[in-house]
């Protein structure tokens, strides 16, 4: 069929290519066009015809002062993301002195745009820019005065609000207000920007308040306002805007598209805003861009067209502009909002209104006084001296130091209320000096805790020296205020630092040291305790305790700031699954590099109920604790936004999210948030501080020496108390200081390059040694010379093994012997006499060293015992090989020469340990797989391989993953996975077995109903095991997770060619963190 085309028809194309998000015409299509360029116009002009156009009679001067106070203004001001001073802002003021003409006709002209260009203009100023700005104002239009506007009446509707929310009033927070609202008028687009805590979300909350208190008074013509939250950036594209299906083609909206329409079709006259609060980028928001201009219609890619009604909003919230393109800056309004320009002062007036009601005048002075006396001159002192884990702001410390104190006066609290009932005080109520003296105590606990709890280790004794400085009163600058009564028996005891106490409740206030805070029954090891799973309590377990008891019943979010391996993990989930059932639900969530928005709440949800319509929560009744684990591990996107943490920070700000399905509003209740990290770095990425903002921080410093000799020597004496002789008692103590010199020496000799990025040592590696050590028991034990032999060998294996050149192994081996003859006062040259031929040792002679259960093949319980013999270890493992060669689909013929079985022995050592994971690191052929398929048979274990064939994708593998844990899990079976990288199809499915060596758990592998069998499986493993648990699908689960773990060996076979190794290793900590690792070098 022929189309007969329209002549009159034509189309035009308009672009502006050249920045992000933006891509060029194709040349077979530039062609068919008439290209046009497009010149700057003359504003003057334009200007001027505008104006008359509007009344205004001396519109020739007025222009030409515009235009040129614009240029001045892009010249004088300094450079900012939000700053534009284009057509679209000249238009803005236009319309704005349109405006005030009408409203005041008599009124003198030049005072009239004067008038709008402070108000279009003023708003997006830093205070730095401001007086300059007055400059040129003052120049252009001399003697010009302003008549103060006249807002009586909503001032006063802002106040009323101002009182509801709590909140100051602070006459700067009032001016930004007045000009959000002048804004909303001249634009239908505009921007609160601004840092964490300026009071951007309180000055819309306060403005929509009062604009419908002013409706329902009938004042002003105001009406009043409906307003949603997303956050754009905790969905993706699709999810916001709309979406094709990619399998049926069916087409499903998004959260904006179905708010916008149904706010668009909206009959009523109320305000109508769409708040968009989450980091701007140059993608989403140039969907925006029609509605933003003067189309003011959202274009959908249905081909929908919706067209904005005049009530309509859409104001967004985010921090800064970098990634927003200038074709977004200048067609938005922007408020820019300075929380230096707030301080901390209006927070703390708030504040000391809400203090326990039972305090006397006099007791809130004195709080009030020592936050005058020491908050500023701390914030400062951290701000100039100080290093910080994780950048904050003083806003947000000072903020913090409130939390804390809140969840610390409950006592206080509780002592009015008894003593109103009877007639007499009651028995545990506090004089009123006792509460004086607990209120001083506990602010300078409180202070030590949050401003001081952010800095790392070297930054606390200058931060200790500081502050008791400080509080002595010794400090000309800032003098003790007369209140304040803190002498020596009543402040910090003078041993050690302010950060080893904490503040004891009782009498009139004590300071104890930490450890005091942990019942002692808990630092009794049980004898059949396994070595995994001890938890000794030191001052940092007993500090991470502390603060979760506080701040939990208080629903305060925590975050654990710490190196890896500082138990900042295992601390936490042990308190989690300790707390009553009744009352908490826990549910641990680790992040990793390629966790997404949609996965954590799916993770989150899935534990929650549906109470009522769109409201989800735990059982009535219970709160549900989320632990999220790594939380800064999220890879940033192209424009650095990690979706999962935004999706978190809308919940905490907001209290809801979005159903993926129906984009309807999810609200959730009773749930809790406790987070840990590493210190940004590596892998790990800076976390936004609009999140961090609502944490409460503590930084959980890496363990100094005598909490490491605290913490291994307490498990080593255990050990020796075990039928050993009573010598080992003095050599354990000598034991735990040889590792932790090796260990120290390690750190400072090996460091990671690009070549050597495995180089990466932590505290998992110093208990991996003992764990070795652990595995001789009584019975072959007699001598410390043995002692000395095993120390060496199982250092060797820890260290040794990863190191991929001689020079570092000789490094290693000097460390080694230095370490002996310092530690133990023996020569390793004696020791090992056995070993040299000559007498003299060198490195190549401990590769004879042997520890190992593989001599005799059916003893029951096996164990681990130095090899002497090395004739006879040859044909015993010769042996092990020809028996699998025999029962085996696919034989081996292997030769097993020494390089072959020392690693065929390592990696049985790795297997004999609950939890053991290896990572052999290798060039293909080096034998990493068959000396595994070995070592798996000479323990007897399962061996667990995926077979990639073309169609292998995410749901195969995942089918793979569900055999091999019910196998371990379920069947009980001791299973190894051998796994290389050959076999990585796709990098999720590295992700997965980052999660299996963390925490033998894959997060929603299994769907509901298999989940069902499983737990039905695991009720009846757990009954013929004789075992007590709660029968709870919970528990059950719990229980099933455990079993993986201790039957679960992963053996990763990687190859260190090129950057896929580095980059996976960095993305994946686990590989390092949780892995032996084992390196095969060159024959």
């Amino acid at each position: 069929t022929e189309l007969k085309l329209d002549p009159s028809c034509s189309v035009f194309i308009t672009m502006n290519p050249g920045y992000a998000g933006r891509s060029e015409l194709p040349d077979n299509l530039k062609a068919l066009f008439r290209p046009i360029a497009m010149m700057v116009p003359d504003y003057a002009l334009i200007a001027e015809v505008i104006l008359y156009s509007e009344g205004f009679e001396s519109s020739k001067v007025l222009a030409q002062k515009m235009v040129q106070m614009y240029k001045l203004c892009s010249e004088q001001l300094s450079q900012q993301d939000h700053y534009d001073f284009g057509m679209r802002a000249v238009k803005s003021v236009l319309t704005a002195a349109g405006n005030l003409k009408l409203k005041y006709v008599d009124e003198d002209e030049s005072v009239l745009l004067l008038r709008a260009i402070k108000d279009v203009n003023l708003p997006k100023f830093l205070a730095q820019d401001v007086p300059l700005f007055e400059g040129i104002i003052s120049d252009l239009f001399p003697g010009v005065v302003l008549p103060a506007p006249d807002y009586e009446v909503f001032l006063n509707a802002l106040y009323d609000n101002i009182e509801k929310l709590k909140l100051q009033r602070v006459p700067w927070f009032i001016e930004k207000i007045i000009q959000v609202y002048e804004m909303m008028l001249v634009r239908h687009g505009f921007m609160i920007v601004g840092d964490p805590m300026g009071g951007k979300t309180s000055a819309y909350k306060v403005l929509a308040g009062a604009l419908g208190d002013l409706c329902s008074a009938r004042l002003m013509d105001e009406n009043k306002v409906v307003y949603r939250v997303i956050n754009p950036k905790s969905i993706t594209m699709g999810q916001l805007y709309g979406c094709f299906d990619p399998v049926s083609h069916e087409w499903s909206d998004g959260v904006l598209a179905n708010t916008f329409r149904e706010f668009a079709s909206s009959t009523t006259v109320d305000r109508k805003w769409i708040m968009f609060d989450g980091p701007v980028d140059a993608v989403w928001i140039e969907n925006m861009n029609t509605v933003l201009d003067d189309n003011k219609k959202l274009c959908l890619m249905s081909g929908e067209i919706i067209q904005m009604s005049n009530q309509m909003s859409l104001i967004f919230e985010p921090a800064d502009l970098e990634q927003a393109s200038p074709a977004t800056v200048s067609r938005c309004g922007m408020i820019y909002m300075e929380p230096l320009e707030l301080g901390w002062r209006p927070q703390k007036a708030s504040y000391l209104n809400s203090l326990p009601s039972n305090l006397n005048k006099e007791q809130i002075d004195l709080v009030n006084d020592l936050f005058e006396w020491l908050v500023q001159p701390c914030v400062d002192f951290l701000r100039t001296q100080c290093k910080l884990i994780v950048n904050t702001s003083s806003l947000h410390l000072a903020k913090s130091l409130m939390n804390l104190y809140t969840c610390l006066l409950d006592e206080i609290a509780a002592s009015g209320k008894e003593t109103h009932d009877e007639d007499g005080p009651a028995e545990g109520s506090l004089t009123q000096q006792q509460i004086t003296m607990w209120l001083q105590g506990l602010f300078l606990f409180a202070i030590v805790w949050t401003l001081g709890a952010c800095v790392t280790g070297e930054s606390r004794e200058k931060f200790d020296h500081f502050f008791r400085i400080l509080i002595s009163g010794t400090d000309q600058d800032h003098p003790k205020p007369k209140s304040i009564k803190i002498s020596k028996s009543n402040s910090f005891p003078e041993r050690g630092t302010v950060y080893d106490y904490y503040f004891h409740k009782h009498a009139s206030g004590l300071w104890n040291n930490w450890i005091d805070y942990v019942n002692k029954e808990k630092s009794t090891i049980a004898s059949d305790a396994k070595v995994s799973d001890l938890i000794i309590p030191t001052n940092d377990t007993a500090r991470q305790t502390f603060f979760l008891d506080t701040y939990l019943p208080h629903n305060t979010p925590l975050l654990f700031v710490g190196a890896t391996g500082t138990g900042k993990s295992a601390i936490t989930n042990s308190y989690l699954v300790q707390l009553p059932k009744e009352k908490y639900i826990a549910n641990c969530i680790n992040f990793s590099a390629r966790t997404t928005a949609n996965q954590t709440q799916e993770m989150i949800m899935s534990k929650l109920d549906r109470r009522r319509k769109g409201v989800y929560g735990p059982a009535m009744g219970k709160q549900c604790v989320v632990f999220v684990d790594d939380l800064n591990m999220p890879a940033k996107e192209k424009y650095g936004a990690q979706p999962p943490v935004e999706l978190l920070r809308q919940w905490v700000d907001h209290g809801n999210w979005y159903d993926k399905k129906d984009t309807s509003k999810l609200e959730l209740t009773d749930v809790l948030l406790v987070t840990a990290m590493g210190p940004p770095g590596g892998g790990r990425n800076d976390i936004t501080s609009r999140f961090t903002r609502h944490m409460n921080l503590v930084a959980i410093d890496a363990f100094d020496d005598t909490t490491l000799t605290k913490i291994f020597g307490s498990i080593v004496d255990w050990h020796f108390s075990k039928g050993f002789d009573a010598s080992f008692g003095r050599l354990g103590k000598l034991l735990v200081s040889a590792i932790m010199g090796v260990f120290k020496a390690a750190i400072d000799n090996f460091l990671p390059t690009p070549s050597k990025s495995h180089y990466v040592f932590n505290l998992r590696d110093f208990a991996r040694v003992v764990r070795g050590v652990l595995l001789v028991p009584s019975t072959h034990l007699t001598d410390g010379d043995k002692l000395i032999r095993l120390w060496v060998h199982e250092v060797y294996r820890v260290f040794y093994d990863r190191l991929i050149d001689d020079k570092d192994r000789l490094t290693f081996f000097t460390i080694v012997k230095e370490m002996s003859q310092t530690h133990f006062k023996q020569s390793l040259d004696k020791v090992c006499s056995h070993l040299t031929p000559s007498g003299k040792l060198i490195d190549d002679n401990i590769r004879s060293l042997f520890f190992g259960d593989y001599m005799v093949p059916d003893a029951l319980p096996r164990i681990y015992d130095e090899v002497t013999d090395l004739k006879k270890l040859t044909t015993t493992v010769e042996n092990y090989l020809d028996e699998f060669n025999q029962l085996s689909k696919a034989p081996m013929s292997l030769v097993m020469f020494k390089f072959a079985i020392e690693h065929i022995s390592r990696i049985s050592r790795v297997l004999k340990q609950d939890n053991g994971h290896a990572l052999l690191i290798g060039i293909g052929g080096s034998g990493r797989q068959s000396a595994t398929k070995l070592a798996a048979f000479m323990t007897d274990y399962d061996l667990f391989q995926i077979e990639i064939t073309k169609g292998y994708g995410a749901p195969e593998w995942r089918d793979d993953l569900k055999k091999m844990m019910l196998k371990a899990g379920a069947e009980g079976k001791q299973t190894v996975f051998l796994f290389s990288d050959n076999q990585i199809k796709e990098e999720s499915f590295l992700e997965d077995v980052n999660m299996i060596l963390n925490t033998a758990d894959v997060p929603n592998l299994y769907p509901s109903d298999e989940k069902a069998e499983l737990i039905e499986k695991m009720q009846g493993v757990a009954r013929t095991e004789g075992k007590k648990i709660d029968s709870t699908p919970l528990a059950m689960y719990n229980y099933f997770i455990d079993r993986v773990k201790s039957n679960l060996h992963v053996v990763l076979a990687m190859s260190p060619i090129g950057d896929a190794f580095r980059n996976r290793l960095r993305m994946f900590p686990s590989l390092i963190n949780c892995c032996t690792i084992d390196w095969f070098q060159a024959w």
